[in-house]
């Protein structure tokens, strides 16, 4: 297995995150750490920088991981690509969908170079089994889906997610993207969105605490998000109907364990009442107690890099995407106000 010098800009609890999936690999020889924190880098033997910038030149890696917070993702990833390096780097692509915007301009000025971001989301197992289900036409079609994710969040607590001009946004830009991803993934490209955010807890918070969207596609299929960090419970369900059936995904396996367990249930449409009930149709469960998804993520990276496989998710036409629908939401937002 050939190796790539490697740096991970960001050592926080992604950046660790990624140092153990990457060394996990084998094909990723980590040359470097970064942070502006010293103390976040006491604990690693390779070369130490506290300024990203020396990182990438002193360190001339083949492949930057950019783990930093939102305000300098686009800094980074830009700056890593006009020096020939391939980028993998967390989600949010940036503040806004300028940042994102800027990202794709630097990509499209270069040759050979990969670009990927982080939506780990799609790689949960099942995830993975609904869109192999969806795929196989048993169900049908998808018509329509709904998506609900929530967690407990303190919106006072100093940190950089609450800081509007690092993060860029609340719950909908922080954790409610990877459910606008989902949604993509399984309805389609959706050229209709309407939606708002709300404070309807932490009223003195810049971000937002609350987020609903609905959204079209040219197709006419329908899809819905709801969004919340007042969630005081944590929550993930996601369902999607078909013409023929029906897929529930609820629960998620994370490191907390506080979202529940991760399964997939799906049922055949059944109007002749051949289960006995009406309404009531025949399920069928699998559960998972494992989540493979950082390391399926990053196997996905390192074969695009070695050119035997283009990269599927996490595009940059996949950022762009999400977040133009976010900007569309936050626009809305702005123009009520």
């Amino acid at each position: 297995m050939h190796q790539y010098n490697t740096v991970i800009i960001g050592m926080g609890r992604m950046g660790r995150t990624r140092y153990q999936e990457m060394q996990r690999h084998g094909g990723f020889r980590i040359t470097g750490v970064c942070d502006n924190n010293p103390d976040a880098l006491k604990d690693y033997q390779e070369n130490r920088y506290t300024d990203w910038k020396e990182c990438i030149d002193m360190g001339k890696p083949d492949i930057v991981t950019v783990c930093a917070v939102n305000a300098v993702i686009p800094d980074v990833v830009c700056y890593a690509l006009e020096r020939g390096c391939h980028v993998f780097s967390e989600k949010p692509p940036g503040r806004n969908l300028a940042d994102t915007k800027r990202m794709q301009e630097s990509y499209e000025k270069t040759e050979g170079l990969i670009l990927k971001f982080g939506f780990n989301h799609r790689y949960h197992n099942s995830i993975i089994e609904a869109k192999s289900l969806i795929e196989s036409g048993f169900l049908g079609e998808v018509v329509a889906a709904r998506g609900v994710y929530g967690k407990a969040a303190d919106l006072q607590r100093e940190e950089w997610r609450n800081h509007i001009e690092i993060a860029g946004g609340g719950i909908l830009l922080d954790q409610g993207i990877h459910m606008l991803d989902l949604l993509r993934y399984f309805v389609g490209d959706f050229t209709e969105i309407s939606g708002f955010t709300d404070n309807l807890v932490w009223k003195d918070s810049v971000g937002e605490d609350t987020a609903f969207a609905t959204m079209r596609t040219k197709e006419g299929k329908v899809a819905t998000l709801h969004s919340s960090a007042i969630q005081w419970k944590h929550k993930f369900d996601l369902d999607i109907m078909l013409t023929n059936g029906y897929i529930a995904l609820n629960g998620l396996l994370t490191s907390t364990r506080s979202y529940g367990e991760e399964r997939i249930t799906y049922y055949k449409k059944d109007l002749e009442q051949k289960s006995g009930k009406l309404g009531n149709p025949t399920e069928y469960t699998m559960c998972f107690d494992e989540d493979q998804s950082w390391e399926l993520e990053i196997k996905e990276f390192y074969e695009a890099v070695t050119g035997k496989m283009p990269v599927e998710n996490g595009t940059i036409r996949d950022a762009l995407a999400v977040m133009e629908l976010i900007d569309r939401v936050y626009k809305e937002k702005n123009n009520a106000e």
